[in-house]
């Protein structure tokens, strides 16, 4: 199996999770949670608990615009080098991208969560983690960009 296939298996494995989790404990949830955090984990935002949906459908609209984009390696809507300008090394670098997206969003819905319920106080380090991780695969990408525009530039 390719692992750009694995990727999307458990991308899609990670949505479905966070619309479980976010489904199973919506009911029992204060009217008022958590929405925003500053750099120290604390929360400086609060909102009505059906704020909670918008972690979801914000990261079923980034796989069904990923998964749409993984199909035409030619869009414009894609800022990529150009060898990643092919269907398999597109696929696998934006699933890789979205990756560490849906675990953010995992994370994010179940801290928030557990601080409404009072069984947390702050976000932990392991959202910085999460951003490193997706920063780090961001960075492939462009480092590649940049080491082909130098190849580019040294060919005219």
């Amino acid at each position: 199996m390719k692992i750009s296939s694995i990727l999307l298996i458990v991308n899609t494995l990670l949505l479905i999770v966070i619309w479980a989790f976010t489904g199973m404990k919506y009911a029992g949830l204060p009217d008022v949670i958590p929405t925003h955090f500053n750099f120290e984990g604390n929360v400086d935002g609060e909102a009505e608990k059906a704020a909670i949906w918008a972690v979801p459908c914000i990261a079923t609209f980034i796989s069904v615009l990923f998964a749409g984009l993984s199909r035409n390696p030619n869009s414009t809507l894609l800022n990529v080098p150009k060898s990643f300008r092919n269907k398999k090394t597109l696929e696998l670098y934006l699933y890789s991208i979205q990756f560490p997206i849906m675990l953010l969003f995992l994370d994010i819905v179940i801290e928030s969560i557990r601080i409404a319920e009072g069984k947390q106080t702050k976000l932990s380090g392991l959202v910085f983690f999460i951003v490193g991780l997706l920063f780090a695969v961001i960075g492939v990408g462009l480092v590649k960009s940049i080491q082909e525009g130098i190849r580019d530039k040294a060919n005219y």
